[in-house]
């Protein structure tokens, strides 16, 4: 090119249509972690990192009460957020995680590593990091050759994790992998989170079909615990089974960091409060109301005393 654009041109800022601003400033201020930093009452919102004056701005202006456009129409793919490590990003995902957002991929690009999701109002979103640029592959003439391989997002959830309160086989190399006593004991804990899942979907259940009506099938049930949001409060405890799943796998390499991780995340999501909403409470209440929790809840705890052990 004859006249090149200036190298230290980079895009600034994202400014989003919105349907509901508190919802979208759940996601990007109380998940991801976005400082506000000026707000226009309930129409809009600018959030950054750092101190900036804005990374993100939101607004209902024109889309209040609005829905996602549909497949087949243009405008914003995604817009990505780029963290400046990988412990960073390791960080959001295990944000997301406790905020059992989904994602709908994650890949290793070679020149980066990248998850990608939706926002709450279905814009799509990509957190990543940038490897140095001296690692970038490349082809033989020298230009770059990004890749889309399979992401360990095990590995990933572990990294820059700080050493977990004592546990006694952590007291080594929290980067070892996993022994095979540990792979087992955690298997018996998946096996244990799973009955509980299932009392406690039984018995949300039964609360849904006395309040809305007859479940008529399991794929019925299966949409429901999937999109309603009578059963979101049980995608905590279904994406931690998911996590146990995926460390122990033989070849995920997972390590004793996080093992220490899932563990102390049974132990904070199985604490039950009579206060507030979401899993705390509904846990409260189905542990009151139905001895099969009870019971379930005990089985899993014996087996995080034998993890602890």
């Amino acid at each position: 090119m004859e006249n090149p654009l200036n190298p230290r041109v980079d895009i600034g800022h994202v400014h989003l249509k919105v349907a509901d601003l508190e919802r979208a400033l759940a996601f990007y201020h109380g998940v991801l972690g976005f400082e506000v930093t000026q707000r226009m009452g309930d129409s809009a919102a600018f959030l950054s990192a750092g101190g900036y004056h804005h990374h993100i701005g939101l607004n209902t202006w024109e889309s209040r009460g609005g829905h996602a456009p549909p497949q087949g129409t243009t405008g914003l793919y995604h817009f990505a957020i780029r963290y400046p490590d990988r412990a960073t990003l390791a960080d959001a995902l295990r944000r997301l995680d406790k905020a059992a957002v989904p994602l709908e991929g994650a890949a290793d690009h070679g020149v980066s590593e990248a998850l990608y999701l939706r926002d709450p109002d279905g814009n799509g979103l990509e957190l990543y990091w940038d490897r140095p640029r001296s690692e970038w592959p490349r082809d033989e003439d020298g230009s770059l050759h990004m890749v889309t391989e399979r992401l360990n997002l095990t590995r990933l959830r572990g990294e820059g994790l700080t050493p977990a309160p004592p546990v006694p086989w952590s007291t080594g190399d929290l980067q070892t992998e996993l022994t095979e006593d540990i792979r087992v004991k955690l298997i018996d804990l998946r096996v244990r989170l799973l009955h509980l899942h299932k009392v406690l979907l039984d018995d949300a259940r039964v609360a849904y079909e006395l309040d809305r009506g007859r479940v008529t099938s399991v794929g019925h049930l299966l949409q429901l615990v999937i999109s309603d949001p009578w059963f979101a409060w049980l995608h905590g405890l279904s994406g931690l089974i998911v996590r146990i799943d995926e460390a122990v796998e033989r070849e995920s390499g997972a390590t004793v960091a996080v093992a220490v991780a899932l563990i102390d995340q049974v132990e904070q999501l199985l604490t039950a409060s009579e206060d507030g909403d979401g899993f705390p409470r509904r846990y409260f209440e189905a542990l009151q109301r139905q001895p099969a929790v009870v019971l379930a809840h005990a089985d899993v705890r014996r087996a995080l005393r034998g993890l602890r052990a």
